[in-house]
């Protein structure tokens, strides 16, 4: 890296990151976590629509919050205020370094007349609706694909969070931009192993993130863990189920799971250190930020090949991979490990190893790298 990048580094810049929203969730999770860092030698703003702030995860004092609009009390002024920040923005923020992450929120900055303008995407956003459980029918889906397509064409920055996101960006929008990537990293300060050793125990314990949202699969678990309860050798080496949720979960045959609503990081790393296995069943994800965390507090991880893991997880080395939505190929996995007590410590101790190459310093410095290299330099 040339002298003058490093110390271009060293200047004082303004950051604006834009969310529709400060609520739990990966990609918000994300950005807080790089501001965070950022904020220690920038100054940063996080702009959103004004509403209720509902998030596990600490904001850094140093970080600017920003709500615009009034306060919602319908969708439709959720939606008024969504628009008024976009706004916003693009008259305040005109000249700065703005971040736009969301894929409802980002193709409204499509007229934007901002140099300094980056699209940051963390997952398929041309797919993200396709099961219609928020837009709800197909015209508004249609709509939406198209004003996305539409809006990949714009000529700003785009940063991607894996591999798997910037090979489906260039595939739906048919262009040709640079791989700048930015992983998502884990807090280790939360995330760690609380012993060297997990205690050696008869049984196993699974715990996993579940959410109802359909490209999550959280079905194809609950239907698995009725065939592992029906095994009584099987059934006998589990000890708990934990699921980890804020969502609804009364859809599901989730009896005999023991059930956590965390209010805070420090209680999902909790579950995850007395756990020894820990199930992930998305459909695809940009990253899967989750069974990295997992493998952070020390267990052995078993996941679907959902895309953007592959930044992380190989199989068979740290993680066992099973194809998404192969419930039987699921099943086999877990009674693989729990009958295989040596392997299941060889993905503990290899995923800690894996989860040590990722910091969220490291990853801000790479945002630090794509917003404030020179032309020439890239």
């Amino acid at each position: 890296m040339r002298k003058d990048m490093r110390e271009s580094f060293m200047k004082r810049e303004r950051i604006v990151f834009v969310l529709p929203q400060l609520k739990t969730g990966g990609g918000v999770r994300v950005i807080v976590e790089l501001a965070n860092v950022l904020a220690e030698r920038h100054e940063v703003k996080i702009v959103l629509p004004k509403g209720k702030v509902e998030c596990t995860f600490a904001i850094s004092d140093r970080i600017i919050i920003e709500q615009v609009g009034r306060e919602p009390v319908s969708a439709l002024q959720k939606v008024a205020n969504i628009f008024r920040t976009v706004a916003h923005v693009q008259k305040v923020y005109q000249n700065d370094n703005v971040i736009v992450t969301d894929p409802i929120q980002s193709p409204l900055f499509i007229f934007a007349r901002m140099p300094k303008l980056y699209r940051f995407v963390q997952a398929d956003d041309y797919r993200i609706f396709d099961d219609l459980l928020l837009l709800k029918n197909r015209f508004f889906l249609y709509l939406y694909k198209a004003v996305t397509k539409l809006s990949y064409r714009k000529k700003i920055g785009y940063l991607f969070n894996s591999a798997f996101t910037h090979e489906m960006f260039e595939r739906h929008s048919g262009r040709k931009v640079p791989q700048k990537i930015v992983h998502p990293a884990l807090n280790r300060k939360v995330f760690y192993p609380y012993e060297a050793e997990k205690p050696q125990r008869d049984s196993v314990r699974l715990c996993l993130i579940a959410r109802k949202h359909p490209m999550k699969r959280f079905g194809d678990f609950v239907e698995v863990y009725q065939r592992l309860m029906q095994n009584p050798k099987v059934a006998a080496e589990i000890e708990k189920v934990t699921v980890i949720s804020h969502d609804d979960l009364s859809s599901y045959a989730t009896a005999g799971m023991e059930r956590v609503v965390p209010s805070c990081d420090k209680d999902i790393a909790d579950v995850m250190n007395s756990s020894d296995i820990y199930i992930f069943t998305s459909l695809w994800e940009g990253f899967g930020l989750p069974p990295l965390e997992a493998m952070g507090c020390g267990c052995a991880v078993v996941a679907s090949d959902a895309g953007g893991i592959s930044e992380y997880a190989v199989n068979g080395e740290n993680a066992l991979i099973y194809p998404p939505a192969d419930t039987d190929a699921l099943y086999d996995a877990i009674v693989r490990l729990i009958e295989d007590r040596a392997l299941l410590q060889r993905l503990r101790i290899n995923g800690m190893q894996t989860a040590r190459n990722f910091s969220w310093e490291r990853s801000a410095k790479m945002v630090e790298k794509y917003l404030f290299e020179k032309e020439n330099d890239v």
